[in-house]
């Protein structure tokens, strides 16, 4: 359907091609403070009918939700994603199975000294529930908590990236005349990243002028603007960007953290209650305005009688094509590695996504998947890879 070796080409492509050169780095941007959230929501269905025993038919729905809270002293993070995913066969008779897997987790980070990059203890619960195909009922609740000790930070460098785009257009448009230094840059963002105070201050409804005359000032300090005002055409384009606009996240930094978990109820078991020792590290690093770099990966060794290893790795490459067009590709891994009975399984899914935002609630999405699932058992139906390739909506609920 399509050839890896051609996506890998492109984005060496993409890396080795010279970058927009700019007059201030994103690593530049270091204030902790923001509080952010969004929620998505999307879902495909396929329908088939005639010349088969039945109708048959299989879809999947899917929601996402992310909160993040920083300051300087503290981070709080939830995050909760939930499928659903229903098919029936075309044999006669055949009837509807469905699937599901819901998944909560929250967390924070308490920052034991006042320096950005520091020392922090951290806590955190997972809830899971799901049942899978086939089962006559759901499994049993997942849960875990976890505390220890880390240090570094990832901070949230969207702010200004949504005021280089403003600046960008501004210029354009014979808005801004002057050059912007480095300073009025960061204070821009500074108040672009508080959009949720001056909601809270002024309502949804009329913030967005007390909003964009904030960073108006800002740029009549700097004595940037022509006739010293942004005019009509400026404040049109400011808002259009800032709030009909969506640019995928951009961030830099890196953490580690490592401590103990306890397990107190596994899908299988209601009564399990594991400890585990857990490790992490995350890492962001974006390369010039358009291209972002992510990886997470974590660790958790399970102290059961029979223990196992456990490792995710997540690695995401994520290129602006356009204001309207991302180009997303992610690399995940998940292993399970029995120290006594049961065999290793190791799952690899690479995905290629061509995101076109066609508002800031909606986008329309062409992805390609590969999935490779290698757990020790032949002829059980997950022996080659899986192919994928599907057109589908995505739409923001916030």
């Amino acid at each position: 359907m399509f050839n890896t070796k051609y996506i890998a080409f492109i984005m060496l492509f993409i890396i080795i091609n010279p970058i927009k050169l700019l007059a201030i780095e994103l690593t530049d941007f270091r204030d902790p403070d923001r509080i952010f959230d969004e929620a998505f929501f999307n879902g495909r269905f396929n329908l088939n009918s005639g010349n088969q025993d039945q109708t048959s038919y299989d879809g999947t729905t899917s929601g996402f939700y992310q909160m993040n809270y920083s300051t300087l002293p503290f981070v709080w993070k939830i995050r909760f994603e939930g499928s659903l995913d229903i098919n029936r066969d075309s044999k006669a008779n055949a009837e509807t199975e469905e699937s599901y897997l819901f998944n909560l987790e929250s967390n924070f980070d308490k920052y034991l000294t006042d320096n950005l990059f520091g020392l922090f203890g951290f806590g955190g619960i997972d809830l899971a529930y799901r049942r899978q195909i086939g089962d006559d009922e759901a499994d049993n609740p997942y849960s875990k908590l976890t505390t220890g000790i880390g240090y570094g930070r990832v901070i949230d460098a969207t702010p200004l990236a949504d005021v280089l785009r403003v600046v960008e257009s501004l210029k354009e448009y014979g808005v801004i005349v002057g050059d912007v230094d480095d300073s009025t840059y960061l204070e821009l963002a500074a108040i672009v990243g508080k959009r949720r105070e001056f909601q809270s201050r002024y309502g949804f409804e009329d913030y967005e002028q007390y909003w964009i005359e904030a960073l108006e000032k800002v740029m009549q300090k700097a004595g940037i603007l022509k006739n010293n005002m942004l005019g009509a055409v400026g404040v049109i384009k400011a808002r259009y960007i800032l709030v009909l606009e969506r640019i995928s996240p951009r961030k830099h930094g890196w953490s580690v953290r490592g401590g103990a978990g306890y397990i107190t109820s596994t899908f299988e078991d209601t009564d399990d209650d594991d400890p585990s020792l857990d490790l992490g590290f995350e890492y962001a690093k974006p390369f010039g305005y358009q291209l972002q770099f992510t990886e997470e990966a974590s660790y958790s060794r399970i102290l059961a009688n029979d223990e196992l290893d456990i490792f995710d790795n997540r690695l995401g490459l994520t290129y602006e094509l356009s204001d309207r067009i991302d180009w997303e590709n992610m690399w995940t891994i998940n292993a399970i590695y029995p120290s006594g009975v049961g065999k290793d399984y190791i799952k690899n899914k690479l995905s290629s996504i061509f995101r076109y935002y066609v508002t800031n609630l909606v986008t329309a999405d062409l992805t390609f998947s590969l999935t490779k699932e290698d757990d020790g058992i032949d002829d059980n139906g997950n022996d080659d890879v899986e192919k994928v390739a599907f057109f589908g909506f995505t739409y923001r609920l916030k």
